[in-house]
């Protein structure tokens, strides 16, 4: 049982403890992940490594310094202890991370579910007072935010700090990926936000030679220049826009509150999060990959015994929904991307040779009509019902396929 396994680790801790040897780390990690597991007081809300710590001093002080004797009794109380302590660094806190979205003038401000976007110089006049009075904040600004030209503000409602900096970058992260859904591949490749890895087109500094030899610097980019805004912006703030940001956004609001429990809400997000990463990613073949796990993601609920069927036929459907069509001309769009993704994952075709990236722009393409179509499937059926299974969701998408591509 779940109580017999921690007596067993505190047992082993103490005995680490009067050995005067190390302790066991991966016992109190260990520890601290079951309980919070089993509390939802702390479940998505504590950092467990902060959790093993306070563990650790409440063993050592309730065991060794106070000699309790090591029972079922004893070794609950002091977990909880050890949580109520924890507890104490839960609160609410707003974030606010620097992003890069585009140059040049626009709106303001862009909301995406609970993660808002404004510009770096309202941010600097919201925060003036504070700037003036303060020489060490106003240093930490211009270090960390001047450089860039937007900044993210979300707030997560009772986490610890680590946690809650985990989560705010999370739902910073699922915003910038919903915006890219919205406004394609092409016109997002260059957003992002400070510290995120693979942000292109950032340059290390090096050198290169031409064909005599002659050596030339490359320039280091502490970060790349923002792409010029296409036009997405403006379509963000009309009706339809509007209307879609919302509804995609509102998959975020689990990681701002850890409250929500929303099943189809968290696997949108995560099917928008490998389009993210297609678009961010270096190689096109590796891009390709990232678009099609996307689409698994958004229609694949679990073990398959035809996925190769299920993706294709259920991603024709999901895209013709969306973006109008024939399911037909969608499933040969699908089938051709699938077939290349399965080449490269097999070993037919080199990630590298030219051949493998030949139908990026195409997986790009499919990915977001597919994604796009999942949300509007999932409000459907349920996008914030707390108890949507999987196998819930595998039944729809068979009579879905059932009705609109019969065998």
């Amino acid at each position: 049982t779940e109580t017999e396994r921690h007596l067993d680790d505190i047992n082993a801790i103490l005995d680490a403890a009067r050995a005067d040897a190390a302790i066991p780390q991966d016992r109190l990690s260990a520890m601290a992940h079951r309980y919070l597991a089993s509390s939802p007081e702390g479940r998505g809300r504590i950092s467990p490594d902060a959790l093993a710590d306070l563990i650790r001093g409440e063993l050592t002080g309730r065991f060794v310094h106070q000699g309790r004797e090591v029972d079922e009794s004893q070794a609950m109380r002091m977990l909880a202890a050890a949580l109520r302590r924890a507890q104490v660094d839960v609160e609410d806190r707003a974030h606010f991370i620097p992003c890069r979205l585009f140059e040049g003038s626009g709106p303001a401000g862009l909301a995406v579910g609970p993660v808002m976007f404004q510009r770096t110089e309202a941010f600097h006049e919201a925060h003036a007072a504070g700037l003036a009075t303060d020489p060490e904040f106003a240093a930490l600004f211009e270090r960390d935010f001047a450089p860039w030209d937007w900044v993210a503000e979300v707030t997560v409602r009772g986490c610890d700090r680590i946690i809650s900096r985990e989560r705010a970058m999370k739902a910073v992260d699922g915003a910038l990926d919903i915006l890219r859904l919205f406004a394609g591949a092409d016109a997002s490749s260059r957003l992002g936000r400070a510290g995120a890895p693979g942000l292109p087109g950032v340059m290390p500094a090096g050198l290169w030679a031409d064909s005599t030899g002659r050596l030339h610097p490359v320039r280091a980019e502490r970060d790349a220049p923002a792409a010029a805004e296409t036009g997405w912006m403006k379509r963000a703030h009309d009706e339809d826009g509007r209307d879609w940001l919302d509804r995609a956004g509102r998959c975020l609001e689990p990681l701002a509150d850890p409250a929500l429990n929303w099943p189809l809400a968290d696997r949108f997000r995560e099917a928008a999060s490998w389009f993210g990463e297609g678009v961010t990613e270096t190689y096109r073949a590796a891009r390709t990959l990232a678009f099609v796990t996307a689409v698994e993601c958004a229609v694949i609920p679990g073990d398959h015994g035809d996925v190769w069927r299920a993706v294709t036929r259920r991603a024709a459907i999901m895209a013709r929904d969306a973006e109008g069509g024939s399911v037909e001309e969608w499933l040969d769009r699908a089938e051709k991307v699938y077939e290349i993704r399965s080449q490269i994952v097999h070993g037919a075709v080199s990630p590298f040779a030219p051949e493998a990236g030949v139908l990026e722009p195409e997986a790009a393409t499919l990915a977001r009509a597919a994604l796009h179509g999942a949300l509007a499937f999932y409000e459907t059926l349920g996008l914030t019902h707390a108890e949507f299974s999987a196998e819930r969701l595998e039944k729809d998408f068979h009579a879905l396929e059932s009705t609109d591509l019969p065998d």
